[in-house]
């Protein structure tokens, strides 16, 4: 940007003297515990020797100072510099125009005076010398308005003349280091393989998403899945086993399914996924339906929206569920709720398979494995074993082999003794109840601790030796 399309009070480079690029410039905070002080190899891209640097994901080091240069990369090195030219040349319009309108901008406003004048009329119908008073203010207040317009429109015209010789400048056309149409040098490529191995995410990983995502249709890739949103970027080949974070290693999947997958981290996605798809229920007494008493229920894991019939069929149009064996595309299907069942059957063939009806998560993957697909086949297919482990260690820690803090702290509460008889019932310790309300009646007595746990009803009287 030339001096002269600049106001000529308004130099750039007295702008540009004051921009922080440092500030301007996006960063990237993946310089985390993969931090080294003691390397020996040589760094990847300036090739000398440090001995602090960060540790990439297939273990190549790269120094500190290199580091800090590439942190502040998005684009290849063409489009970089573009980019960085025009943050700086908006700071320094920006700045331009703050002191410009500091200087000249003026703000229309209404005299007082018009009002109080036409006010004092009302006194003049008591006393007509308020006339004169009225004329005065009038006119001093129309004056002033007329220097008030006057000066708004030599601030319009400024304005106008300075947006027209300082235009907004012109957001250049960028391209990302996977854009298969980007312009890339040698050291582009050099930095572009640093960035495939960074550890955390990419500068860029805001834009390597939004490919992914929009290369696989906006849909989970696991066949039969219908979900759509809460789209999550997963890491084909862990990067923790040399995974690249490039468009050929990533594939979108939903939250849960994303909260199948095995490696560390997805533990956090499942903490979610267990309280929105399932429920644990407790063991409890249910009244019988057919005859009088009550039956036990044992503690299990409730599936939450079970899939419906009509969901099956807008599955069955998006992916075009076939018979196997002899393609027949109108596929029959029966819902059996008390059994939590479905039957699919093909008319032509008359063969036929059933599935439990689970989650449509569920189900819509277990039948394109079952059934053929025609159209939208993903390229990922759900960890069903990690579901079961998943599942297991929900129960685990909802069974007590973890005890939430809330436990904890009530079990310092229980007043308990070395002397504490065992359940029974059991064989568990013991722990002392006693009324906590003063509308309590009954005694103080021995229950057992697995009460919360497993329902066991084992108790003791208990005998207060110091009374």
């Amino acid at each position: 940007m030339t001096t002269e399309t600049w106001h000529s009070e308004f130099n750039p480079s007295k702008f540009l003297s004051r921009v922080n690029l440092a500030q301007l410039i996006e960063r990237n905070e993946a310089y985390n515990e993969n931090t080294i002080s003691d390397a020996k190899a040589p760094c990847i891209l300036c090739g000398k020797t440090y001995a602090r640097g960060i540790l990439l994901n297939d273990k190549s080091f790269l120094c500190q100072q290199c580091y800090s240069e590439v942190a502040l990369i998005s684009y290849p090195e063409r489009y970089e510099v573009l980019r960085r030219q025009f943050v700086v040349a908006m700071e320094a319009r920006r700045l331009a125009w703050d002191g410009f309108r500091e200087k000249y901008e003026h703000k229309s406003e209404e005299s007082a005076l018009v009002f109080l004048g036409w006010a004092s009329t009302l006194l003049a119908f008591a006393n007509p010398a308020f006339l004169i008073l009225t004329a005065i203010l009038l006119a001093v207040g129309y004056s002033k308005n007329s220097v008030n317009k006057q000066k708004t429109e030599e601030w319009l015209s400024r304005k106008k003349q300075w947006e027209q010789s300082n235009p907004i400048p012109a957001e250049p056309t960028l391209k990302h280091f996977h854009d298969p149409t980007a312009e890339l040098t040698q050291r582009d490529r050099q930095i572009l393989k640093i960035f495939n191995h960074w550890p955390g995410y990419p500068p860029f990983w805001k834009y390597l998403r939004s490919v992914v995502i929009s290369r696989d249709s906006n849909r989970c890739q696991v066949t039969g899945c219908p979900s759509r949103l809460e789209l999550h970027v997963h890491h084909m080949r862990p990067v923790a086993e040399g995974g690249t974070h490039s468009p050929d290693n990533l594939v979108s999947l939903c939250d849960f399914h994303h909260a199948l997958e095995p490696e560390k981290g997805h533990e956090r996605i499942w903490g979610d996924i267990k309280t929105r798809y399932f429920t644990l229920v407790c063991t409890h007494e249910r009244s019988n339906r057919a005859s009088g008493g009550t039956h036990q229920v044992k503690a299990h894991l409730r599936r939450l929206q079970l899939v419906t019939l009509d969901e099956l069929r807008e599955l069955t149009k998006t992916y075009g569920f076939c018979c196997p064996s002899c393609g027949e595309t109108k596929i029959k299907f029966l819902l059996f709720s008390d059994k939590n069942l479905i039957k699919v059957e093909c008319p032509t063939c008359q063969k036929a398979a059933e599935v439990p009806q689970q989650l449509t998560e569920e189900t819509g993957p277990l039948l394109a494995e079952v059934l053929g697909v025609t159209q939208n086949k993903g390229r990922w297919k759900a960890r069903w074993d990690m579901l079961s482990e998943r599942k297991n260690s929900t129960w685990g820690i909802w069974s007590g082999h973890a005890v939430s803090a809330k436990r904890k702290h009530h079990k310092e509460k229980v007043e308990t003794s070395k002397s504490a008889p065992l359940c029974p019932k059991c064989g568990a310790p013991m722990r002392l109840k006693r009324p906590w309300k003063p509308s309590h009646t009954w005694k103080p007595f021995w229950g057992c601790t697995q009460y919360d746990v497993t329902g066991c009803k084992g108790s003791e009287r208990y005998v207060d030796t110091n009374s």
